[in-house]
């Protein structure tokens, strides 16, 4: 398992790690942020302290000093800036001790900031504003060497756009997990390296389906048919379905028939639900065709492994896609409304999909044209996908470059 190659010993650079995802059940959030973990102790760094997702992609108590005070008096209001222009006076706040004290006392005992971006910048959203926000603060005022890795932009509110094009220029490393995003930086600033999730890579076929019958089938099947050892196709979600953009879409039905044509096509089909989210598509077309469903809770490397060996992968996933590019595995991508599958299939060398996640029914055609001509690529095509993604994985180390430096 490549995320065992990397011996963990603490070093002597204490780093402080934001946005730390793997409070998420989410696949990639935990493949991810485990990975940079593993990559920061191989240079010689120690994770002094962890400010996870969740801590601060929503209020908390604890962000104002004398909370319990303000709550007793119905005050509730967030503190975190919402605009550039409140950015230095939230910062004065905080080196005062009204606001961010535990935040301040992180950034103040470590030698080195590493902001994990992931795909959490877009909008206007507090997550997004506050990994903007730390930077400043960690450089502006306490001085640490501070970096904005792995991750990927979404420049598409003028508010987040200007907190960017001021904070940007601070950094002392960028680093853009994919290139479309590198080109969309308000600043002439950063360089490109593959997402630290590329560090996973599929068992061999071997010791995969050895290790994936007997009492490890059933974590897969929940009991249906499943033989790893002859081919299959998974499906995945995505968080497209989940943004509100078509609040009375039904994907089930869509679905439903995708999987009726790969199990004519293909013979086994497998559903994924990388995000607990995926789930509220995913467990009724399992139930309704008594499918096999992999779910949030399989562990990383079995859901590497399990995807990395499909004959393909269709849906609208980062990081299941880098899981299936990474065992040469083609990516299907249901990519429209979802820049950052483009961003994928571009830098994988994938054929563009183009293909509406919410009219999959409409184009099922072209959906199935694309898995028959993958699938008469062979192993080729597999072998050229593999060899693409082993090049991109050992560029992954960048994200940690800084770390290396002090």
């Amino acid at each position: 398992m490549s995320h065992n190659m990397y011996r963990a010993v603490e070093g002597d650079v204490k780093v402080f790690l934001v946005n730390d995802t793997s409070d998420d059940s989410n696949w990639g959030g935990r493949a991810t942020s485990e990975a940079l973990r593993e990559l920061i102790a191989e240079v010689g760094g120690t994770v002094s302290s962890t400010l996870y997702q969740y801590a601060f992609s929503t209020p908390q108590a604890i962000d104002r000093s004398g909370q319990s005070e303000c709550q007793r008096s119905g005050a509730d209001e967030d503190v975190a800036p919402s605009h550039w222009d409140e950015f230095e006076a939230c910062a004065q706040s905080v080196m005062k001790g009204e606001i961010f004290s535990e935040l301040a006392m992180a950034i103040g005992q470590c030698d080195v900031v590493l902001i994990n971006g992931e795909g959490c910048i877009y909008d206007r959203t507090r997550q997004s504003r506050m990994i903007f926000f730390i930077a400043y603060l960690s450089k502006r005022f306490f001085a640490k060497p501070t970096a904005l890795v792995n991750h990927s932009i979404v420049m598409n509110d003028p508010v987040l756009a200007d907190i960017a094009r001021h904070v940007y220029p601070l950094l002392d490393d960028i680093v853009f997990r994919e290139p479309d995003s590198a080109r969309a930086c308000p600043v002439d600033r950063g360089r490109v390296a593959a997402d630290a999730a590329y560090l996973y890579e599929p068992e061999s076929v071997e010791s995969w389906t050895m290790t994936s019958h007997g009492a490890d089938h059933a974590a897969y099947g929940k009991g249906a048919t499943f033989d790893p050892s002859s081919p299959y196709a998974c499906i995945g979600g995505g968080s497209v379905y989940f943004r509100g953009l078509r609040r009375d879409f039904d994907a089930v039905p869509g679905l439903i028939r995708l999987c009726q044509a790969l199990l004519d096509s293909v013979g086994q089909v497998v559903l994924t639900a990388s995000s607990d989210k995926d789930l509220r598509i995913m467990a009724p077309v399992a139930t309704r065709l008594a499918l096999p469903l992999a779910d949030a809770t399989l562990p990383i490397q079995q859901a590497v492994d399990l995807i990395g060996h499909a004959e393909l992968y269709i849906g609208a996933r980062w990081h299941p896609s880098i899981f299936a590019h990474r065992g040469g595995t083609p990516v299907i991508a249901l990519s429209r409304h979802t820049p950052k599958m483009d961003a994928f299939l571009r830098q994988a060398g994938m054929p563009s999909s183009h293909l509406d996640p919410f009219s999959i029914e409409e184009q099922l055609d072209d959906i199935m044209k694309n898995v028959h001509r993958h699938t008469q690529a062979g192993k080729r095509g597999r072998e050229s996908w593999r060899s693409g993604a082993v090049r991109l994985a050992e560029t992954a180390r960048e994200n940690v470059r800084i770390v290396a430096e002090c």
